[in-house]
């Protein structure tokens, strides 16, 4: 950045400002204040890069005598002939000397201090003065030093008053003389060069050079050395010497402008660059060499019209111009003749400029960019010669120049020629202009380039204002640029918008244009794009196919516009999965790109990334990713360090290492894309957001759901910013949120995000929409999942109805009707309604066949869920049928120790092992288990399963040791592996249980099964159907173990879970409590006394919702265990009175204190009826009630019952340090609340001092 930038000067108009603002670069020289300060300092830093800095012109002397020199245009020449035109060819007087100071005194018209040097100079100038003038670096000499180095021919002739004397003074005086002769010294200068000018010496030695302007030496070399080591803001500035060997004995000298140095060397000598040079006579021989060639040519010729011809040759055209016209006002007929003919030929270069521009612009619609840019830059060479800076000839050319780098894809170059046209153009034409607006639509296309959309829509409409008032409204440039805006807005994703906007400018052109017209492929492409972000790929496809057929027949077949659209119909074929059609175009594209544009990389990168994306549809990852690193490889060279399209092919590269499987490469790619769109791309938001989707797909493969939610989140927050709150890309976020949420059994939170997601799209689209089907199948999923079949049911055919409805439309969404048959059948499955389920799955099945390749893995599906509906029938061999054909297909698409192989061998032994064909389910489960065992990496998951499938077929067979065998096998994987898998563990081990049992081994398989009890209690409490059957299998053990009371005790505890979780399955708690009162039975008739037992276990179950503050729950189980103690164990006061006691906690803690009350004064009446005076029960009880009237702000009757509970403490427990404390605590805060403050603190210190006496700090 600043890389065209000498220095940087800030002016600081708000003063208080100054101490706050921080700039640092190695340019900067200040901040300002005043305009005067500001100005000063600009001056005397461009007085300063005058003296350091020097320029030279170099000239190959080596075939100057053999060579024609008279068409060559050597800055050397130049400068020789200047000083004889300046000397021997104008004139010298009064007149000059005036129109010099008024040149002057209008370049220094604002500065009083040079205007009075100029006062100075016009009264006390002489001759003889005039090196000192000049060396004093007064006004002739800036102005001097700027037109020599610019080659300024009409500013050095108003100069020549002053430059006539300074050239003839070299003449005059002998200390400016050169002696060839004489003895030699050594003269210095001190300056400054470039690394690049330091490498361009050393490639010259031997050549000449020629200063580009009076230069100035010194015989002291400390002078210069100090000079060359100034200190400047530039470090990429290196000090030099110039070492010029002279035969003249002065302290300073200046030399002439047509002195030639011989270059010898570069030497490097403490830190400094030593540019050895010497003077050569050979200058004048090389002049006479040019002009002599020049006259063969051109007899007769005099220097001046030499020179001028010299200047029309080196392309100066408006300054050879103004020369030749000067020198028409004073010439005889002969030289008038010459004159004129250079005048003539240079109004013929102005006139080529206008042909080389149209040849250009030829060009560039031929699609020869190359060819085009060479001819636009020779006429903006022309026009910047003849023209003003400001032209709008100049400014036609830098935006033709810029188109060309837009289709090369060097956007910011094109940008700054955009730029600097559109200036040039708002200048000249001061308002509205169509020449604006064309310039305007140029940089349109920049932004959207730039994925800038709103930027590009906004430049595009000011172009859309200026053509609507200057031409009629149905003019063809309003309907590109209502194209141009159709472009924008469906990048953005407002294809709705971005169609009504296409078709106003689709009406114009068909009335005006023909429908083969070259730009009406402009509009065919366009409709392409929004076709394209609607879905509607069939209809992309035919406008891209006519777009294509229209440049053909206007542009050759090979065109970078052909080469565009042969992509963009292998993108079309690519979604419809018509990969080896999609792959054909892709591949024709890359040919000619790589034949007619070699040198477009970014185009050529961008053709093997759509290769790569067929590749990749195709599951040929490898592949896929060779053609995604060579297009990182071209980009990394064309772009520069962190372009956004560089970050898209790392983005490809990590999607395709993610369904490769390999998670952490791609997770990698993934953050070097998002350093650079987050560095660079500052437009557009939502790549950013699709990126964090794409860490959040990867962990979700990596089943780290809670991190992939969070990533999406983080998407879904970008998203929520970038666009408005109802885009239906917020839609598809939140969707995908929803999709992991199901994953984690979340479905309530899943629901709430599908339905956020259906309100947006049903806003979105109000008649229907693919999009509105997907989200009614995830809800159908979600109801699926928690088994409310008859609503997941209804919201599956409300997709299907919107899949129907829109089919036509979309015609690749006939796959998604056969998706949605397959879930309408899973519904009908898990409903029992087999029959039913297989059609659906037949009509999916069929719908699959017709729109896939023969063989494929929807297919596969739809053949395993038949024959899964099958065999719930029975219909074994039909569902053998269609499990062997999914196993065929498997075969031909997966690698022989694939998993998916494995899962149909194990549908096949399954079916076998459901017909009781336990040796051939045996022999293909064996199958299976050999090829996991030989995987690499070795699958545990599968190799635990089919041990278990193994052990469960023998055990089927009676062979318990080798069943026990395989599933201690398969207990010992789970357990090694997937120790946190507690439900597959505790499966695995109820399986074991089942083993012992069959054998009689009650106690060998009691233990396996409370072990299952214990991991399913632990870590899987949501699933109660389970612990409820653990429960009952360990009680039916106990019971055949005849431990009548412990199984009971189970029994109750399954009864209960059924209770609470699932109310409504009668039959089941029927059973249930049939097997509870036939132990009951066995216990009332041999262990009467075993219900205290019973009691005290509920009442203990009661005490764990109740330290989780869930006290209804506890109060069930507290009353629960009263029912049973009051109805078989009426005596067991104190029992009773515990309960009561309990029962009167939970509603205390739920402030129902009249509840309370009642059951804490039963509670005290029985333990005061029942049990000894002296119960310390008793006084707890009191207490208690205390608090309750206490609540009630009852402060009476609470003080009453704290007495009588201190009372009963001082005279039975007057040890019980800590209880009688507490009391008096209580009786404390009593008083206070009734005011007696005195009381109150009577009691608090009592309870005080027992503390500190009796109770360490540890109690």
């Amino acid at each position: 950045m600043f890389s065209q930038i000498g220095g940087i000067f800030i002016l600081d108009f708000d003063k208080s400002q100054r101490n706050e603002f921080v700039f640092e670069h190695k340019k900067f020289f200040g901040i300002f204040n005043e305009l005067d300060n500001l100005y000063l300092s600009i001056e005397e830093q461009i007085e300063f890069d005058d003296q350091l800095f020097q320029t030279f012109s170099i000239f190959d002397q080596s075939k100057y005598l053999i060579e024609n020199l008279s068409k060559q245009t050597s800055d050397l020449f130049w400068y020789l002939l200047i000083g004889n035109i300046l000397l021997q060819q104008l004139s010298h007087n009064q007149l000059d000397k005036n129109d010099m100071i008024n040149l002057c005194r209008q370049y220094y018209q604002d500065n009083l201090k040079y205007l009075k040097i100029i006062d100075e100079f016009e009264h006390e100038y002489h001759s003889n003065k005039v090196i000192q003038w000049f060396l004093n670096k007064s006004f002739p000499y800036k102005m001097i030093k700027k037109a020599l180095q610019i080659k300024d021919i009409d500013q050095l002739i108003r100069l020549r008053y002053f430059l006539s004397d300074l050239i003839q003074s070299f003449s005059n005086q002998f200390h400016n003389m050169i002696e060839y002769d004489n003895e030699n010294f050594i003269v210095y200068r001190g300056m400054k060069l470039s690394k690049e000018q330091i490498e361009e010496f050393k490639q010259n030695q031997g050549k000449f050079l020629v200063s580009n302007s009076f230069l100035t030496a010194t015989q002291s070399h400390s002078n210069a050395l100090n000079f060359a080591k100034i200190s400047i803001k530039q470090t990429d500035i290196i000090p030099a010497i110039l070492q010029i060997e002279y035969q003249s004995n002065q302290d300073d000298v200046l030399f002439n402008l047509h002195v030639i140095f011989c270059f010898d060397k570069v030497e490097f000598n403490e830190n400094i660059f030593y540019i050895k040079l010497r003077i050569s006579n050979e200058g004048q021989s090389i002049l006479e060499k040019y002009i002599e060639d020049t006259r063969q040519q051109f007899e007769d010729l005099d220097i001046e019209l030499i020179f001028g011809r010299l200047m029309l040759d080196m392309g100066q055209w408006n300054q050879s111009q103004k020369y030749f016209q000067r020198l028409l006002i004073n010439s005889n007929n002969k030289k008038q003749a010459w004159i004129q003919y250079s005048l003539g030929q240079i109004h013929c270069l102005k006139e080529s400029a206008h042909i080389l521009s149209s040849i250009g612009e030829l060009l560039y619609i031929e699609g020869k960019f190359d060819e085009a840019l060479n001819f636009h830059e020779q006429a903006l060479q022309i026009r910047k010669e003849y023209y003003s800076s400001d032209h709008p000839h100049i400014a036609h050319s830098l935006r033709s120049i810029g188109d060309i780098f837009h289709k090369k894809d060097k956007y910011d170059e094109a940008f700054v020629y955009f730029q600097e046209a559109l200036t040039i153009f708002e200048k000249y034409y001061k308002n509205f202009h169509p020449d604006i607006a064309k310039c305007m639509s140029s940089i349109g296309l920049y932004f959207r380039e730039q994925r800038n959309y709103d930027k590009s829509v906004e430049y595009h409409q000011q172009s859309l204002i200026i053509y609507e008032k200057y031409y009629p409204f149905d003019h063809v440039c309003i309907a590109l640029t209502l194209n141009d805006i159709a472009d924008s807005l469906c990048a953005q994703d407002k294809n709705d918008e971005a169609l009504n906007v296409h078709c106003r400018a689709l009406r114009i052109h068909e009335k005006f244009i023909q429908s083969d017209h070259i730009d009406m492929s402009k509009h065919f492409c366009t409709l392409g794009h929004i076709y394209f972000g609607q879905g509607h790929y069939e209809m992309a496809l035919e406008s891209y196919q006519q777009s294509l057929a229209v440049l053909k027949k206007s542009l050759f077949y090979g065109h970078i516009d052909i080469i565009c659209l042969l992509n963009n119909i292998g993108i079309i074929l690519n979604n419809l999965e018509k990969f080896d059609d999609a792959m054909n175009f892709h591949r024709q594209a890359l040919t000619m790109a790589e034949k007619y544009y070699p040198s477009f990389q970014a185009r050529i990168a961008q053709t093997f990334i759509y290769i790569g994306n067929v590749l990749r549809y195709q599951e040929k990852y490898d592949e896929a990713l060779d053609h995604y690193k060579q297009a990182l490889v071209m980009q990394k060279k064309f772009y520069p360090l962190g372009n956004v399209n560089i970050a898209f092919t790392l983005q490809n590269i990590g999607i395709t290492l993610s369904e490769q499987g390999k998670y952490d490469e791609a997770f990698e790619f993934y953050k070097q894309a998002t350093i650079m769109f987050e560095k660079h791309d500052l437009y557009n938001q939502s790549d950013i957001a699709f990126n964090l989707m794409g860490f959040g797909c990867i962990r979700s493969q990596q089943e780290k759901i809670d991190e992939a939610i969070n990533y999406y989140q983080r998407a879904l927050q970008i998203q929520k910013d970038y666009y408005h709150s109802d885009h239906s890309n917020i839609a598809d976020t939140i969707n995908n949120i929803g999709n992991l949420l199901c994953r984690q059994t979340k479905y309530d939170e899943a629901m709430k995000f599908y339905k956020d997601a259906l309100e947006i799209q049903e806003k979105n689209y109000p008649i229907g929409h693919i999009k509105i089907a997907t989200t009614l199948n995830n809800i159908g999923h979600v109801l699926m999942n928690q088994m409310k079949y008859d609503e997941s049911l209804d919201y599956y055919k409300q997709a299907h109805l919107i899949l129907v409805k829109f089919k036509s439309n979309y015609p690749l969404n006939q796959l998604q009707i056969a998706f949605n048959l397959s879930y309408i059948s899973d519904i009908l499955h898990l409903q029992k309604k087999y029959q039913e389920a297989i059609e659906y799955q037949q009509r999916a099945l069929s719908i699959k066949e017709k729109c896939l390749p023969s063989i494929h893995k929807q297919i596969i599906a739809s053949c395993i869920k038949i024959s899964r509906s099958l065999c719930s029938q029975e219909k074994y061999v039909d569902a053998l049928e269609f499990q062997q054909r999914a196993l065929s297909m498997e075969e031909k698409i997966e690698p022989i120790n694939h998993t998916n192989i494995v899962d149909r061998l194990c549908d096949i032994g399954k079916n076998f092992f459901d017909q009781k064909k336990y040796d051939q389910a045996l022999e293909i489960f064996q199958q299976a288990l050999t090829i996991i065992e030989a995987s690499d990496p070795p699958n545990h998951g599968y190799n635990a399963t089919i041990l278990s499938n193994i052990g469960e077929i023998l055990k089927q067979q009676q062979k318990y040791d080798d069943a026990f065998i395989f599933k201690n096998r398969a207990l010992n994987i789970r357990e090694t592996h997937f120790p946190s898998n507690h439900q597959n563990i505790a499966n695995i081990l109820n399986d074991i249980s089942i083993i012992f049992d069959e054998q009689n081994k009650y106690d060998e398989a009691l233990d396996f099964l409370k072990r299952a009890l214990e991991i399913r209690e632990t870590h899987c409490s949501s699933n109660y159907l389970e612990i409820v059957r653990n429960l009952n299998d360990i009680g039916l053990i106990l019971s055949n173990q005849n431990k009548p009371d412990e199984s009971l005790s189970f029994y109750q505890r399954a009864l209960e879970i059924k209770e609470n979780f699932d109310p409504t399955d009668y039959e089941g708690i029927v059973i249930m409590l049939v097997t509870i009162n036939r132990a009951l039975n066995i216990r009332e008739t041999h262990l009467p006394l075993t219900y205290k037992q019973i009691t005290r276990h509920i009442n203990d179950i009661g005490h764990i919702p109740y330290e989780q503050e869930k006290y209804n729950e506890a109060r069930q189980y507290y009353q629960r265990a009263l029912d049973i103690t009051e109805r078989f164990n009426a005596s067991a006061y104190e029992d009773i009175a515990v309960l009561l006691s309990n029962i009167s906690l939970t509603y205390q803690q739920q402030e129902y204190y009249v509840r309370a009350f009642d059951f804490r004064n039963r509670s005290l009446q029985i333990r005061e009826t029942y049990l000894s005076s002296d119960h310390l029960q008793i006084a707890d009880g009191l207490h208690e009630l205390g608090h309750i009237f206490q609540a009630q702000n009852k402060y009476d009757e609470a003080l009453s019952s704290y007495k009588r509970a201190l009372e009963m403490r001082e005279t039975f427990d007057p040890l019980g340090y800590e209880n009688i404390a507490i009391i008096l605590t209580s009786i404390s805060n009593i008083l206070k609340y009734q005011r007696k403050f005195d009381e109150a603190l009577n009691f608090q210190n009592r309870s005080l001092k027992i503390l500190e006496t009796h109770c360490t700090m540890n109690d």
